[in-house]
This record gives C-alpha cells, sequence and structure tokens, in this order.
C-alpha cells in the first residue's frame, strides 16, 4: 500500500510539470514477472519522465549507466537512489535512456536477492502513449527473472 502512495505522490509531481497537454487518467498494468507500470499519458509535452521503484532492494553504490549526448540542450537525464532510478528525457531520446537504466537495474539484480521483478514498480509519465509504454516496459523488463538464491528463499 506505502508503494502505491509513493506511485500516486510520483504521478502528482509529474503532472505539476508545465507542459502543453492534458494529462490523461494514470492506468496500472501489470507484466507477467511482476512488474507493476502506471502510466499517465501527457500529449505534446515533449518529455518524458520515469521512475523505478524497487522495495525492499539495495542498488550498488557504483550503478551507473552512460548515454550518448546528442548535444542538445536537454539531454537525457538518468539518476539512481539506493532502491530507485529515474530518467528525464525528451520524447525521441526517452526509449535509449530508459533501456539502458533498465539494463542497468536487471543486471544488478541477476547479482542481488533484494531485487526482484515482483517488488518493482514503474511510473511513466509524459509524451508517451500507453501502447508505446507497454512495449518498451515489457522490452525493458519483460524477461527480468528473479535469480536462483531467491527463488530458492521463498
Amino acid at each position: 500500500m506505502k508503494n502505491l502512495l509513493f506511485i500516486i505522490i510520483g504521478l502528482f509531481t509529474f503532472s505539476n510539470i508545465q507542459a502543453q497537454g492534458i494529462m490523461k487518467d494514470p492506468v496500472s498494468f501489470k507484466l507477467k514477472n511482476g512488474v507493476e507500470v502506471i502510466v499517465a499519458e501527457n500529449n505534446g509535452m515533449g518529455k518524458v519522465l520515469a521512475s523505478v521503484k524497487i522495495e525492499g532492494g539495495q542498488l550498488a553504490s557504483n550503478t551507473n549507466i552512460s548515454i550518448a549526448d546528442h548535444g542538445k540542450d536537454f539531454e537525457p537525464k538518468v539518476s539512481f537512489g539506493t532502491d530507485e532510478a529515474h530518467v528525464a528525457a525528451d520524447t525521441e531520446d526517452f526509449e535509449n535512456a530508459f533501456l539502458a537504466t533498465a539494463e542497468a537495474l536487471t543486471a544488478a539484480g541477476r547479482n542481488h536477492e533484494s531485487l526482484v521483478p515482483a517488488k518493482t514498480y514503474i511510473t511513466i509519465a509524459g509524451d508517451i502513449t500507453l501502447a508505446q509504454a507497454k512495449v518498451l516496459a515489457r522490452k525493458a523488463f519483460g524477461e527480468w527473472k528473479e535469480n536462483s538464491s531467491s527463488e530458492l528463499a521463498k
């Protein structure tokens, strides 16, 4: 329940960003591996923001990614906390930034049993459709499975 509250707060934060479009009501869905995704479309915004929260997880302090700089004023911004990652990018750069972030998180999950798909919550808001977000979430996190030591601990 506290995760749902965290996600809702995140959506309200995203909705306060000045945008040209109107934010649609959030829609949620779950991937087969248990990752929960909430999407709030705000077409015309020109940017997409995402937050990936792993309940009970602990990312390594050296978790990082590299994203090519396209020489634009607003390049993708990616940050990692102890149990979460945030991505902010122009619409055309979001997919690459999100996929690179997902790769860093799922790679960390293969090495740490506290990082599991069933305790992962993703919020995506901005200039992205629900259909695009579903395809991207499946591409980024759909194949992520718990490592064998965490499966045995259940």
